[in-house]
């Protein structure tokens, strides 16, 4: 059968973005950076290429802007209303969509905040969520895991590492999905002003909580950031916009991808019965470890991040070809995850492979994601807390009907995952093992 050529297809297509992989493996093999002309964005496909332009910020940057050509035309309009509520515009720009020294200055004032030593003493409180998750689900024999349980987990676990009211969870998680919604040149008025509503009630909560840390310091994340200070005369401690714009960029960007590892995980268990026997069989340090690799497994596997977007700052030459300045380039860690020439079977979910580290899931060089320490906790006690409460995990639908598109190409996430589930019989004997 004759393939379509490349330059009819694009990664828009949600059809694509059901399961981008044969696209990627036809661009690694025939053009590896390669122009969608639909998306007019360049698609940097091949693992080394992908690590070159991600270490070379100079030329491929991260700090970008909305260009007015894909912007709503009612946008200034909501903007100018959003200041007139007393709160801010941000731009990506006001956290970590930076190069250069003000990234390095931002990295140092926030980065003490996701030490190893901070997340291990938040551990307990991300057990307890994920067992009082399962709990909710556990006797009726079946369970949507990612509305039951990939979903709630993580926003959870930032309102409480915030700070954040847990007793308005559905507003905050309205405000992280709005911060991460795009809404193009066709978007209308009303679809900006509901966005905008969910993200003025967010800043709300971030602003109260940053008010009353100053005041009232408390041992959650948004105290570290108001009260972290580094050495420098010039801008000591993040300002306001810069606390606004990282508060709220951390809800949503620890809760979407976290939620899609955690899902991708419950479907690599539901769809390979002999890994959950595998995991199930082990136990305490031994469990950890292979938690722990399935863990990195399933981020290669299933990149929850599948793109994310550079800049180019200079005509640049990569993968044989020139790229103009100006260009918006994608770079596909998808990809870089299934490459042959860096993973053996690349295709295949195997979680003894010797180099799984060498993923791209989090990123590379010093945009190297700052919650990866957080996601991987939460997806190995969501994993843990699964396994040791389950005898069998199995969908209840065919694959075909799990719907993996999305309208954005840089998240890539299950809408739901419906399973059939049997309380194991260690769990009713001796109670709720250890986490």
């Amino acid at each position: 059968m004759t393939q379509p050529p490349l330059s009819s297809l694009t990664l828009a297509d949600p059809r694509v973005m059901q399961n981008p992989y044969p696209y990627f493996e036809r661009l690694r093999a025939e053009d590896p950076v390669h122009l969608d002309e639909k998306m007019r964005t360049w698609l940097v496909t091949r693992h080394e290429d992908i690590v070159e332009a991600a270490r070379n910020t100079e030329v491929f940057s991260d700090e970008m802007r909305v260009s007015a050509a894909v912007r709503s035309p009612f946008q200034p309009e909501v903007d100018e209303y959003i200041r007139s509520q007393g709160l801010m515009v941000l731009d990506p720009a006001d956290s970590f969509k930076v190069d250069g020294e003000l990234h390095t200055r931002r990295r140092k004032l926030i980065s003490h905040a996701f030490t190893g030593p901070v997340v291990s003493r938040m551990e307990a409180g991300v057990v307890g969520i994920c067992r009082d998750q399962v709990a909710k689900f556990l006797d009726a024999g079946s369970a949507d895991l990612v509305r039951e349980f990939a979903m709630p987990i993580p926003i959870r676990v930032i309102c409480d590492t915030l700070g954040l009211p847990l007793d308005r969870i559905d507003e905050v998680s309205r405000g992280a999905d709005s911060m991460v919604a795009h809404v193009g040149a066709g978007g209308t008025k009303e679809e900006l002003l509901q966005h905008a509503e969910n993200v003025m009630q967010l800043q709300r909560f971030a602003r109260e909580a940053i008010d009353d840390r100053r005041v009232n310091p408390r041992p959650d994340l948004i105290s570290g950031l108001v009260h972290a200070r580094i050495e420098d005369s010039d801008a000591p401690q993040l300002t306001d916009r810069e606390l606004m714009a990282i508060t709220t960029t951390a809800i949503a960007g620890g809760v979407d991808t976290t939620r899609n590892g955690i899902a991708f995980s419950m479907h690599a268990l539901a769809t390979h019965p002999d890994l959950l026997k595998r995991l199930q069989s082990t136990k305490d340090k031994e469990q950890d470890k292979e938690i722990g690799k399935f863990v990195e497994e399933v981020l290669r596997f299933y990149s929850p991040v599948p793109t994310l977007p550079r800049i180019v700052k200079q005509e640049a030459q990569l993968g044989g070809k020139t790229i103009p300045a100006g260009s918006l380039v994608l770079l596909c860690w998808a990809s870089g995850n299934r490459d042959a020439q860096r993973f053996a079977d690349a295709d295949k979910f195997d979680m003894d492979r010797g180099n799984t580290n060498q993923h791209l899931a989090f990123g590379i060089g010093v945009h190297y994601c700052l919650g990866a320490m957080l996601a991987r906790q939460e997806m190995k006690c969501a994993i843990r807390e699964i396994v040791n409460s389950v005898e069998s995990l199995e969908l209840a639908v065919s694959l075909d009907e799990l719907d993996l598109s999305s309208s954005m190409v840089i998240l890539r996430g299950l809408k739901s995952l419906p399973v059939r589930l049997r309380k194991r019989a260690a769990w009713l004997a001796a109670g709720r093992p250890a986490c």
